[in-house]
């Protein structure tokens, strides 16, 4: 089945404000069977400490009722052309375990689908955002841990954590974009050659297996101006492989244009007959 398992909706404040159902059509005509849209999850109040900067981030609580009935909304409208799954991408929260376990056992019926992602890590004052601004990796992470190698070994650290909370979760368990790490490689010193060693990732890869979670083939990074290539790097997909790893086409998709992109290098890259 042709799916797209990580694409988001018109709700995103930080995507281009594409209307969800054309994005849908897109897919329609692209031939897609199913389509996860699973919009960035509420946060734990107070991560954020700037009210305006927090609204880029995730939806805000009193909007998850209106964002479900709009997803129930395409379902009637779209269900005979396309399979659409309801869900969201949960931030894991290192120490806030239990908000996640909260909140998808609070959904658990309006729930089809839920990507987990680490999109923050442990810096100066609390949590802080990976890809948010190169200015605030650099001071907030960079600074805070002393060293570009320092801040990539607290995020897979903090991935390994990840894997080992438990979700009840409505469908296939996965992680987000692996490796979101690298958005912004291409502004800061290169880390040390062994995070792009097959063997850095071979106990990761196996824990991902046996914990039983599939992975998000996230091709977004091969826009993104500082990366360009894909989040789940070729090491880490040669264990993928090895393992035999479900790895799931995820478009990342913000933007009618976005729908679909890079779905040949996915099928390239994956493998995928």
């Amino acid at each position: 089945m042709k799916w797209d398992g990580h694409t988001h909706s018109q709700f995103c404040r930080h995507g281009s404000g594409d209307k969800t159902s054309v994005m849908i059509e897109k897919a329609i005509a692209l031939g897609f069977e199913r389509y996860s849209i699973v919009e960035h999850a509420p946060l734990p109040d107070g991560i954020i400490s700037d009210p305006e900067v927090r609204l880029d981030f995730g939806l805000m609580w009193d909007e998850l009722p209106d964002y479900f009935q709009h997803l129930s909304d395409l379902k009637r409208v779209y269900g005979n052309r396309i399979k659409i799954l309801s869900g969201l991408e949960i931030d894991f929260l290192e120490g806030l375990e239990p908000f996640a376990a909260e909140l998808v056992s609070s959904l658990a019926g309006q729930l089809d689908d839920v990507i987990v992602s680490t999109h923050f890590i442990k810096g100066k004052d609390g949590f802080k955002p990976l890809d948010y601004r190169p200015d605030i990796f650099e001071s907030e992470l960079i600074g805070y841990y002393g060293s570009i190698d320092n801040v990539h070994m607290a995020y897979w650290e903090t991935v390994e954590r990840m894997i080992d909370v438990t979700l009840n979760l409505p469908a296939t368990k996965r992680i987000g974009h692996l490796g979101l790490i690298n958005k912004f490689s291409a502004l800061f010193q290169s880390p040390s050659e062994k995070f792009n060693t097959i063997s850095f990732y071979e106990k990761l890869l196996k824990k991902i297996k046996t914990k039983g979670w599939a992975l998000d083939f996230n091709v977004a990074g091969l826009k993104q101006k500082w990366y360009q290539d894909v989040y789940l790097t070729a090491p880490m997909q040669f264990w993928v492989n090895k393992y035999k790893i479900q790895a799931i086409y995820g478009s990342d998709a913000h933007s009618v244009d976005a729908v679909g992109q890079f779905y040949d290098i996915f099928l390239k890259l994956s493998n995928v007959q």
